[in-house]
């Protein structure tokens, strides 16, 4: 099926400000859509209503792909809104990945969900300043690099596991950078970096070298002594409250990082950065599903969940336009891309048809494949022999799908009584059987083909 030609008389992706609704994408042919649109179009942002679905998107997207076209994931922070705790460091180093990459590809895919987009981000110059290369050959003070890297957020350790660590031992230093894959291992001779090598973190073991590397920040917010002064000056400005009283302040005034640390991301920075300031240029947008009730619901929860835990004294809170787009903002900003809309359902109105097809149905019952309410012979037949093997619903699953590979019209007819050589109900005498006479009842029933009509 090819789905580009449908949308050669759409204004997609050429008018800004408008919508175009297509489908229905049962299954997995949405990533079908996008993977051929891919291949139509230099870079897309694909927008999933939420982390399950672009997980299930960056899953099926690959084996649709047919060459080497970068995938890039911005996934949320994976917590609820002014949660107390932070993200996992994997999150962070694949967002800060991401948002440092974006702004120079020319072709690639994007995949973020709804809740990524309405957050507020590090300014694009807040990645650029921070950013460290490092090569083979290149003159190194190692003393300059350790304090550039605890100014950047790393963690001194005695051994690198994770993202966001680093260890010196001597004439080395193991860095686990944000955005790798691998950790690094720095062999410095005198001021002078000898070798790259990345290695593995379980082992310790090097794997290859590297010619050179990128550093990138640590956290999505700065936590240098500039940067520290400007969030205090706007923390007095912002809250009425008892500073001396407020451990997250008390922490992040010592240049500590506690938990829930990115929701006061705002009080770093002059303005925030929206997902939509880091695409490149020319890039065509796409949104799975219902995006604009995931963007209602995310935005309700955040609300919520200021009003709930915004009256703490001890922990004040920015308020949700804050830190987060408001739906009728964002939706505004939008208006500067044409939107493509794949919409999963077959009955969801659309302008372009897509022709898609669910698959069908193998259990009638809706919601229960267990239960069986159909005319299906396989299901009629696992009926029949349920009592000779068991009455756990596993049993049952295990014959039904047993008894699937079997062609209709044999398991729809009678066994075949060779003995007395006229056909009979299969079901009959199955139940005395049970489940040792079940290979050869249904090679009877292989062997002699019998139709409906002489059943």
């Amino acid at each position: 099926m090819r789905f580009a030609p449908l949308l050669a008389t759409s204004p997609w992706p050429r008018q800004a400000g408008t919508r175009t609704a297509f489908g229905p994408f049962p299954g997995s042919s949405a990533a079908l859509c996008i993977a051929e649109l891919a291949r139509e179009h230099d870079f897309l942002a694909v927008l999933s209503t939420d982390t399950l679905q672009a997980q299930t998107l960056a899953r099926e997207l690959p084996f649709f792909l047919d060459d080497a076209r970068e995938l890039l994931h911005l996934p949320d922070w994976e917590t609820l809104p002014y949660d107390h705790f932070s993200p996992h460091q994997d999150i962070v180093s694949e967002r800060l990945r991401t948002l440092a990459r974006l702004p120079t590809r020319r072709e690639g895919l994007l995949l973020a969900p709804m809740s990524a987009l309405m957050q507020r981000l590090a300014p694009r110059h807040y990645i650029d300043a921070n950013r460290l290369n490092l090569a083979e050959g290149q003159v190194l003070d190692a003393a300059a690099l350790r304090a550039a890297l605890s100014k950047s957020g790393y963690r001194a350790v005695e051994t690198v596991y994770e993202h966001g660590e680093f260890a010196v031992r001597g004439s080395l230093l193991d860095l686990y950078p944000m955005g790798s894959p691998r950790p690094l291992r720095i062999d410095l001779l005198d001021d002078e970096i000898d070798s790259l090598r990345c290695f593995d973190p379980e082992t310790q073991r090097t794997i290859e070298k590297l010619p050179q590397v990128d550093v990138l920040p640590a956290r999505e917010f700065p936590l240098d002594r500039a940067s520290i002064a400007a969030f205090q000056q706007r923390w007095y400005a912002r809250f009425d409250v008892d500073h001396d009283a407020c451990p997250i302040f008390a922490e992040l005034s010592q240049g500590r990082a506690p938990g829930g640390a990115e929701y006061y991301l705002p009080l770093f920075f002059d303005a925030c950065a929206s997902l939509l300031d880091y695409l490149p240029a020319g890039a065509a947008l796409i949104a799975v599903g219902d995006h604009y009730a995931a963007a209602q619901r995310f935005w309700a929860e955040a609300a919520r969940r200021y009003e709930e835990y915004g009256i703490d004294p001890r922990r004040p809170l920015l308020e949700p336009r804050e830190v987060f787009t408001p739906v009728e903002e964002l939706y505004r900003r939008l208006r500067d891309f044409a939107i493509l809309e794949l919409r999963e359902p077959a009955q969801a109105p659309v302008h372009v048809a897509s022709g898609a097809v669910a698959p069908p149905q193998l259990s009638s019952a809706a919601g229960d494949p267990l239960h069986n309410t159909s005319d299906n012979p396989a299901d009629k037949l696992a009926d029949r022999l349920q009592p000779g093997i068991g009455t756990g619903e596993e049993d049952r699953v295990i014959l039904r799908h047993a008894l699937l590979p079997f062609p209709q019209r044999h398991l729809g007819h009678a066994g075949f009584d060779q003995g007395q050589g006229h056909e009979r109900g299969l079901g009959q005498d199955v139940d005395a059987a049970g489940l040792q006479q079940l290979p050869h009842l249904l090679q009877a029933v292989d062997q002699h083909d019998i139709d409906a009509g002489h059943a």
